[in-house]
Parts: structure tokens; sequence; C-alpha cells
């Protein structure tokens, strides 16, 4: 054993053929809760987990496990002392992928000490692990000096780490992180899969979240998946990896066949694709009355008929907000006809679809430009000149052999609460 691995042996015991630390009368273990990729269809990680047990067998939760340190130095041996127990239960698995790993917030500073290195070079040779194993987790809510946590950050790359991004979507956590640090991976906090699973705000909004990130160059986990319905939601999202209960409880053993998730995913596939072909013809169905009406429209107007003539086929329509007319620069003619029944959700963003305004960059516009006489659709968004979730439906036509692109705004929000399961 390296002599500089000795201080942390010393409360270790095997147990069941696993080692097991004791201190301050808890004895403390590993535990592993797989990690899956979607897209593989397989078990690629395992997150290793601290649990710690009472004298009478009383389980103790982790934050209070962390509460008993005296003093930074109590808890560096402690973390420390943890890793090297994972590390070394970890070395004992047949699972190939790579361990997550936490890191106490407190500890970034010692990242930079002198010995670090040679601590972690010592607990990966002991165990026969290399670093690129490991992936650490680390959790930014807690830190205040963030030019210290950063310049850890770039010494865990230096020895050889991966860099996760725990909990992003709680407490503190931000975008503006990610520019900096460029984790490996982010794992959205569990509430995405709580709150997604019942609200649809949030299933239209963790698409866009999993895209910035990709963006950024990292990859997605969602943590908390517990149900099929949070697992396709997650898989929709185009999230690359999920964790939790679904997939698999913590164990004091790794999950040793990576496939044995299969009958999960398979589940997870197949309803994604029942639900994906169910969501595409119901939403055909649901827009057909908008976008035939749309068509008959712009068929009015470029046979001489005004906009607010050829109007009546869309607006009478139930959850439209309004009609409107854009030249061939995107530039509004006129302004917006609004529907009887439509509302402004939010006086500030409610600003109207002005003459003169340019919606040239604007889907709807451009989708239309380059199929001229075919209806589309646009994917639901929040529109800046109603203040509401809505969709928008449009067409080209020649007025006087000019283009214009007759649009419709649907207010999405009711019609999806009415019409789609």
């Amino acid at each position: 054993m390296p002599e500089i691995l000795e201080p942390y042996f010393k409360a270790s015991r095997q147990r069941e053929g696993q080692l097991t630390l004791d201190w301050k009368q808890l004895e403390l273990f590993s535990v592993f809760q797989p990690i899956v990729s979607f897209s593989h269809s397989r078990v690629i990680a395992h997150e290793a987990l601290l649990r710690a047990s009472a004298p009478l067998g009383n389980m103790v939760a982790p934050p209070d496990i962390f509460d008993r340190a005296q003093g930074l130095e109590d808890l560096l041996w402690l973390d420390r002392a943890t890793r090297l127990m994972h590390i070394v239960n970890a070395s004992h698995s047949t699972s190939p992928g790579w361990f997550f790993l936490n890191l106490h917030p407190a500890l970034f500073g010692s990242l930079l000490d002198s010995d670090y290195s040679d601590v972690a070079d010592a607990m990966g040779t002991f165990a026969g692990l290399a670093p690129a194993k490991f992936v650490i987790e680390i959790v930014e809510e807690d830190i205040t000096d963030h030019v210290r946590f950063e310049e850890g950050v770039t010494r865990m790359r230096e020895l050889g780490f991966g860099v996760a991004l725990d909990d992003f979507g709680a407490g503190h956590s931000n975008f503006d992180r990610v520019w900096k640090i460029r984790p490996d991976v982010v794992k959205l906090d569990r509430s995405f899969a709580v709150r997604a699973e019942s609200d649809r705000a949030m299933r239209r909004l963790l698409p866009q979240i999993a895209g910035i990130l990709h963006e950024a160059g990292t990859l997605v986990l969602l943590e908390g998946i517990e149900t099929l319905d949070q697992a396709r939601i997650a898989m929709d999202a185009n999230i690359d990896f999920g964790q939790g209960w679904y997939f698999g409880r913590p164990a004091k053993q790794p999950v040793s066949d990576v496939f044995s998730v299969k009958p999960c995913m398979d589940a997870v596939w197949n309803e994604q694709s029942l639900r994906a072909n169910q969501s595409w013809d119901e939403r055909e169905r649901v827009m057909a009355p908008y976008l035939k009406a749309i068509w008959i429209a712009a068929q009015r107007v470029a046979l001489g008929e005004t906009l607010e003539q050829a109007s009546s086929s869309y607006l009478d329509l139930p959850h439209v907000a309004c009609l409107y007319m854009l030249d061939e620069t995107g530039r509004q003619i006129g302004t917006n006809l609004n529907a009887p029944t439509s509302h402004k959700r939010r006086v500030m963003l409610g600003l109207g679809h002005m003459e003169g305004a340019r919606w040239s960059r604007r889907a709807y516009f451009i989708r239309a430009m380059r199929e001229p006489g075919k209806a589309q659709t646009t994917r639901p968004y929040l529109s800046v000149a109603t203040g509401n979730i809505c969709v928008t439906v449009s067409i080209q036509v020649l007025i006087n052999d000019r283009p214009v692109v007759l649009c419709g705004d649907v207010d999405w929000d009711t019609l999806e609460a009415e019409a789609l399961p």
C-alpha cells in the first residue's frame, strides 16, 4: 500500500467483500447507482454514493454525515477516505464504463494543495484504475470563491478526471458557469423529471435546455427518473443519459450486466415511438382547420379581396389570436386583425403586430417563402406580439405578382389544453 494512503486506510475494514469505514460511531459504505445511455440502451456508468449506518442499524442521511466533521481538516480526511473507499470498491466490479464521484463544495481549495495529485495518483494506481475512469461531480451552489473554483476544475482536468456539473437547475445554477468550466456532463436536477411529467410548459422547455447545453459542448443527464413517463419525456427532450429508480436503485455492487436495463429501455423506446406518432397525428389533426383556413384566406386575398374581407374563414375559429400580412422582406403590411376572443396574457409583452415591424427572421416567414402556396405551422413559442405561447400558421401567395405572406397566430396553451391528450 502506498504510504501516502495509509492515513485513509486506518479506519477501514472488509465487510461482505466490500471496503467500509468506521468513523465517529458510524459505519460508512459505498452504494452504486447505474446511469444509462438512451441511445445505447445500456448502463454506461455508475454514481458512487456514500451511505452510513448508526450502531443500532439506523441509516444516517449523507448531509448529516458531513455535518459531523469538525473543521476543514476533518472534512478533507472524510472526503479522501470515502473517495478511496469508492474507488477500491469500484475496482472489484466487472462493469465497464465510468464512475461518478462527488466532491464536497468546501474542498475545492484542496484541489490546489501540493499533495492532491500525489494522493489522486496513488488511489488510481492502488486500485488499478486510470483517472479517465472517473468523473468528479461538482455543485456550484455553495461556491463563493469563483476564481478558486474554476482553478480547481482546471486542476481536475490536468489530472485526467472528467467533470460533471451536478444539480443544474436547482439553487444558483446558471448557464454562465457552463460556458466557463465546460463540463463533460451536466446533470439536470431531479425536479425537472417531476415537473415535466405534469407540466406541459416544462416539457416544452426541457428540449430547449438540453439543446443549449449541447451547443455549449456538454452531454446532458437527467436525474431522479422514477417512471416510464419521465424516461420517455427525457428521451423526447434529446437528453443523453438517465439516472433514477426506474433504471436501478443504489446497490452495494455495480451492475455487472450492462444490458440488464434492456427491458425497461425497450419499454421506453416503445412508449416514445408510440407517443411520438400519436403526438404527430394529434398535432396534425388539431392544426388542420387553421392550415385550411389560412389557405382559403390567402386565395381570397390573391383574388383581390382585402385582408379584412378574407379574414372570416380564419378569425372565426376558436383559439385564434390574430391575422396579419408581411411583404417579401418580412415587413408587416398594416396592423394585425385580432380575433374577437383573443387576449393578451402579459401586458409587457403584448406589443401587437405593428405596421412596419419586421418578422423576416421568424420560422413562419422563412418556411412560407421557401414553399410558396403551401400552408406552414411552427413549433410553440412565446409571441412578443401577444405575450402568449402560440403557434403561427403561414402561407405565401402573389398579389399583383409580388409575394406576400399571410400569418395567423393561434393561442397554443388553450388549444393544447382543450384538444390534446
